[in-house]
């Protein structure tokens, strides 16, 4: 499965410097005339990650992700790759066997949206270190503090269904804009954790078929 995944990185790969190669270079000053965004696209991505879970905290959101295979990539969240702040940018280095990652990011950092009591980021599962191709993931984040708080007590039992938490599979392209939340790719749960799995993007995928 690993030479499998490999392969097909390296296909991509290839195709990537066959685009780029059309590309046309101002002799003048050296830049590109036309636009990457222009000549590929990322689209989504239901591959390269098993699950994602995400918890809405007071102040932070912390997201757990689980690859399918050995991870050399970064995770960062949408906008936060150039300066790589730490907080907003995890480049966990290889390890034999490392598939499992979090990263803590504040809600008031990041390139966090706030909208009312509604606190949104995406962020970005890039395989490769520096170049974001197709196959690569990203997650439409979201914590919703609007919900009137309801705060039920059962003996030693306290469930806060104050907060509702979503997360959207979503394209990993830094140009790509949200229009609306995509119902069939979304993960909803009236908490402050949800999880969002292949299995159940399939499920859904198979139940519009």
């Amino acid at each position: 499965m690993f030479c499998s995944f490999v392969f097909s990185k390296l296909v991509t790969l290839f195709v990537l410097m066959v685009q780029l190669s059309g590309i046309v270079c101002d002799k003048k000053d050296g830049i590109f005339q036309t636009d990457i965004g222009n000549q590929m696209t990322i689209g989504l991505s239901d591959e390269g990650y098993k699950s994602v879970q995400l918890k809405c905290g007071s102040n932070s959101m912390v997201v757990k992700l689980e690859t399918e295979e050995d991870f050399e990539g970064v995770i960062y969240t949408r906008g936060s790759f150039s300066d790589k702040k730490s907080s907003c940018f995890l480049d966990p280095g290889y390890r034999k066997g490392q598939r499992s990652f979090s990263i803590k990011f504040p809600l008031d950092e990041c390139n966090t949206h706030k909208k009312g009591e509604i606190y949104s980021n995406t962020l970005v599962l890039q395989h490769d270190k520096e170049l974001i191709m197709p196959g690569d993931a990203a997650f439409h984040l979201e914590c919703d503090y609007s919900k009137p708080r309801d705060v039920t007590v059962n003996a030693d039992l306290q469930k806060d269904n104050s907060v509702v938490s979503r997360i959207s599979l979503t394209d990993a392209d830094p140009s790509f804009k949200e229009k609306r939340r995509n119902k069939r790719t979304t993960a909803e749960n009236i908490s402050d954790t949800v999880i969002l799995t292949q299995d159940f993007l399939k499920r859904r995928k198979s139940a519009t078929i």
